[in-house]
């Protein structure tokens, strides 16, 4: 229950254009927020008559000038990063949504939120699905071409047994990865 109200607070402080925690919060003449920054290149970046511009979300004028800090929310925001949420490893870090896809210009796995997102904004997703489904045919191609080249072999070989030496030496351990 908790988590499921803390869930609906992030989703409030979410900017509605990054789909990130806002930063430097700040709101319309029409009560809407967000992100200083976000809001400021939508300003930026479309037509404006004058300084009066429409608030991205719906669609009311307001005065750019206007645009004034939300300091119970930027406080909000804080504590919320402050916290340490505990999550699923299936889940987003940044969202907490779960994690279903995979960013393939990243290499790393993702939720549907930072999909949309500046930070993967126009890169190659996947489903984790097919993802892997790429990744293991990678991994037989290449295991093939080792066993058609001897010597390839033996030289990545022992290139693995001088990784997992260096790496046990080191005290690591591949819980850790």
């Amino acid at each position: 229950m908790a988590s499921s109200v803390l869930e609906d607070v992030k989703e409030e402080v979410t900017c509605p254009i990054c789909l990130e925690l806002m930063t430097e919060p700040v709101s319309t003449d029409c009560g809407h927020t967000f992100c200083k920054l976000c809001i400021t290149s939508s300003y930026v970046l479309t037509e404006h008559e004058q300084g009066v511009k429409k608030c991205p979300v719906c669609r009311d004028t307001y005065q750019f000038e206007n645009l004034r800090p939300s300091r119970h929310v930027a406080n909000i925001v804080e504590r919320l990063r402050d916290m340490t949420l505990t999550h699923k490893a299936d889940q987003c870090d940044l969202h907490g949504e779960k994690l279903l896809l995979f960013c393939m210009t990243d290499e790393k796995f993702i939720c549907w939120l930072c999909e949309h997102s500046q930070q993967h904004r126009g890169h190659y997703t996947l489903l984790m699905q097919e993802a892997a489904q790429v990744y293991w045919t990678r991994l037989q191609e290449v295991l093939q071409k080792l066993l058609k080249d001897e010597k390839e072999f033996e030289k990545w070989n022992a290139h693995i047994d001088e990784e997992r030496t260096s790496w046990k030496a080191g005290g690591h351990t591949s819980s850790g990865c």
